[in-house]
C-alpha cells in the first residue's frame, strides 16, 4: 500500500472516530422507529437508492461509512444487505445505529481489509451502492474497485455510485489545496479527491457497465446540486 492510499484511509477512518458519549449523543438525534429516514442528508440520493436497490435480493454497500444507505435499504425491503468499510470507526458507528434502529436481521456490517473485494465470489450481488469512495482514492485503487464491482455482480445487477462534484484542477495555497498529477486534489497534504468530469467517469464506467443515468444532488445546506449519482447496469 503506497503512502498516498494509506494516508487517505487514515483520514477517513479518523473522520468517523467518536467516543461512546459522542455516539450516544449522535444517535439520540434520531427517533428509533422512523429516524432512519433522516440519516441521509439528501432526500434525492436516498430516493434513488430506494428506487434502484430496495427490491434487489442481495446488495453490497461498499465504503458504507456510518451505514445510512445499508440501513435505508434494510428498512425499505431489501432482505440481504452487506455493509463494509475498511475503517473500523465507521463500522463501529454503523453497528451503533443498527442497534439504535433495532436491526437484528437482513443487515451485516463488517470492517474489511483493502483486498476484501478480490476475494468475494463472482456474481454474488445483484445490487451495489458506493458513495464517495472511488473518487477519493488513488486512480489505480479506484479502477481495481470498479473492476471487482463488475466481477461480483450478476447480469441483472444495478450499480449506484455517488460522488463529489467536479473541481477545476487549480491549486489554492490560501486554502491549503494543491493539485498534483493533473487531477489529484490534496488538502493539507492528504488526497481528498481525484477530480474527473462526468464524461471522464462515464468513459471509465462504460468499460464494465451501461451508464443509464447521471443525476445531480446536494447535501443539506448546499446551494447547488453539483454532486453526482451514476446509475448503471451490468454489461
Amino acid at each position: 500500500m503506497n503512502n498516498t492510499y494509506k494516508e487517505a484511509l487514515e483520514f477517513w477512518n479518523n473522520a468517523f472516530e467518536m467516543d461512546d458519549e459522542a455516539k450516544n449523543e449522535y444517535k439520540q438525534e434520531y427517533d428509533p422507529v422512523d429516524g432512519w429516514k433522516e440519516l441521509c442528508s439528501s432526500a434525492k440520493l436516498q430516493n434513488v437508492i430506494i428506487d434502484q436497490l430496495a427490491s434487489k435480493n442481495r446488495v453490497l454497500d461498499y465504503g458504507c461509512g456510518e451505514g445510512w444507505a445499508g440501513i435505508t435499504l434494510n428498512k425499505s425491503g431489501c432482505k440481504d444487505v452487506t455493509c463494509v468499510d475498511v475503517g473500523e470507526n465507521a463500522i463501529e458507528l454503523c453497528k451503533c445505529f443498527m442497534n439504535h434502529f433495532n436491526i437484528e436481521k437482513g443487515l451485516r456490517a463488517e470492517c474489511v481489509s483493502t483486498d476484501w473485494l478480490k476475494n468475494e465470489p463472482a456474481e454474488s450481488y445483484d445490487g451495489i451502492f458506493c458513495s464517495n469512495v472511488v473518487d477519493v482514492l488513488p486512480a489505480d485503487v479506484a479502477l481495481d474497485i470498479i473492476k471487482n464491482f463488475a466481477r461480483i455482480t450478476t447480469k441483472d445487477a444495478k450499480i449506484v455510485i455517488a460522488m463529489n462534484f467536479y473541481a477545476e484542477p487549480v491549486s489554492k495555497p490560501e486554502k491549503k489545496i494543491e493539485f498534483k498529477n493533473g487531477n489529484e486534489m490534496y488538502v493539507n497534504g492528504i488526497l481528498r479527491m481525484t477530480s474527473r468530469t462526468d464524461e471522464e467517469w462515464s468513459e471509465i464506467f462504460s468499460q464494465f457497465f451501461n451508464v443509464e443515468e447521471v443525476t445531480y444532488f446536494a447535501w443539506d445546506g448546499e446551494d447547488e446540486e453539483t454532486r453526482r449519482i451514476f446509475v448503471m447496469s451490468k454489461k
